[in-house]
Formats: structure tokens, sequence, C-alpha cells
């Protein structure tokens, strides 16, 4: 067991007594601490597809049939709304700095820290009982991410109120990533509710027709050199870009512009949940 792995869990009980119990968890003390974030994780479904509620993570059939129609556009998804993700969070007032994606994925020794998802790297190193949970969700837990970016899985539920999975390698390559980008804290997202979503539909929930957008269900976790320190647990229905549905699949030259704005509206929700947390309890 590492040095940062073993901060983290002793550091756990401290962070939970430090925090409001909730969907948005944070220690103020260490919060206020940092200067400057990077985003380093990204992770999203492999395939985006329709659901009629993001949190849900049940895809099934409709989600096989969609990678058949356009292929797989998880890795796309994550890209594009990266970029305007971090690009918003920059405008938002938060407490902290955010790094420019681009400085992120320019840096070479971050960049070196890559390594691909591979079936090793996405089982858990919890034991029996994190095996059995990996393999009975294990069609599940595999996601996609932004280039030059390492990813570990979705998290197994929405609900668990972390990004991280505990997944081998991951806790090495938040510490390394920290030291090679310099900065006091990463923030490491993980949506597994990324989802088409539709507004005034019609039809089967496997063939909707309609005015397609997007929806997210996501967790994300900051965390220093000692573990940590914040979690912020949030979703929203739609965005303000829309696209058209037939069949329940949304046409991939639509893709971009709906992917960019999931990527800013979920900045917006991440900014006003951690003003809301760190805000004085009245």
């Amino acid at each position: 067991m590492n040095q940062f792995r073993l901060s983290i869990i002793l550091l756990l009980p401290v962070f939970l007594a430090a925090c409001s119990f909730g969907k948005n968890t944070v220690n103020l003390e260490e919060v206020k601490k940092i200067k400057n974030v990077a985003v380093i994780m990204y992770t999203v479904p492999e395939q985006i597809t329709y659901r009629a509620d993001a949190r849900d993570n049940s895809t099934g059939l409709l989600a096989a049939l969609v990678e058949t129609s356009i292929g797989k556009n998880g890795n796309t998804a994550a890209d594009t709304a990266i970029r305007t993700f971090t690009q918003t969070l920059q405008n938002q007032e938060l407490p902290f700095n955010i790094m420019p994606h681009s400085k992120v994925i320019s840096n070479a020794q971050f960049t070196a820290l890559y390594q691909p998802a591979s079936k090793t790297e996405t089982k858990a190193e919890t034991g029996f009982l994190g095996k059995f949970i990996s393999n009975v969700t294990s069609d599940k837990s595999i996601g996609a991410s932004p280039s030059k970016m390492n990813q570990y899985g979705l998290v197994a539920s929405w609900s668990g109120d972390t990004a991280l999975t505990n997944k081998g390698g991951e806790s090495n390559y938040i510490a390394k990533s920290i030291e090679a980008l310099k900065v006091d804290a990463v923030l490491v997202v993980n949506d597994p509710g990324f989802s088409f979503s539709c507004e005034a539909c019609i039809g089967a929930a496997s063939a909707m027709n309609g005015v397609a957008s997007t929806g997210s269900a996501f967790n994300a976790t900051l965390v220093t050199r000692t573990g940590p320190v914040m979690n912020i647990r949030e979703w929203f229905a739609t965005t303000d870009e829309q696209g058209a549905m037939v069949a329940g699949i949304v046409d991939p030259t639509e893709h971009k512009e709906l992917f960019e704005e999931h990527g800013r509206k979920m900045a917006q929700v991440f900014a006003m949940a951690v003003k809301e947390s760190m805000a004085p309890k009245k």
C-alpha cells in the first residue's frame, strides 16, 4: 500500500467529520488552502445513449443498437465536454484557479503517466468483496476518457458520493499527476449519467422521436496530496443545446454541439454547488 493510498484511508474519518452529510461534502479548512487545480480525469460511459433519467444507469439493448448504428462515441463525448467544462470553470469565480485543459495535456510529465484502460486496471483493489462487485457490474463499469488521460471505469453508483473507483493504479496516478502538474489539488470527474435526453418525445422507450439534449448524473471529487477534501454529486436532465432524435438515435453530426454544451452546463452546476457548500451556514 503506497503512502498516498494510506493517507486517503487514514484521513477519510477526518474528512467525513468535517463535512456536512449529504450529496455535497467539503472539508472547508483544507479547500481554503487550495490555489490551483487541474482536471485530470473525466470518465463517461463508452456509449452515450438515450435514457429517460440520467440517474438510472441501465441502457441494455438500446446501447448495443446505437453502437451498431454509429459506433462507440464515449471518447469523443469526453474529449469534447472536458474542454468546455474546464474553460467554463475558469469563469465561475471559484475559490481556486482551474488550469486550462490545453496546459494539462501539453505537460510532458503528465502525459507520460497515460496508460490505456485494460482489464487489469479496471479491477478493484479491495479484496474478495471488491472483486465480486466488479465482476457483477463489469459491463456497466467500463468507461471512456479524453485523450492522454487515464480512466479507471465508471463508479458503481452515482449515489456513492465519490468520483474515485478505488481501482488498480488510480491513487498512484492521482498522486503523480499532482506532482507533474505542480498543483495543490486535482479534480476527478465521473459521469455515469452522461446520456441523451429527449424533450417532447413520442414513441417507445427504445425508439424515441423528438428534440434531444443531454443529461448528467456526476460526481466530482477534489483530491490533494493528503486525500479527498471535497465531493460534489449533482445531476441535470437537459441543457440549452438541442438536436433531433429519430428512433432513439441522435444524428452524429449534432453530437459536437450537444457534448460541448454538456460540459458547459456541468461546470455551471458544479460551480454553484461548490459555492453553496462553502457558504457560511446560517
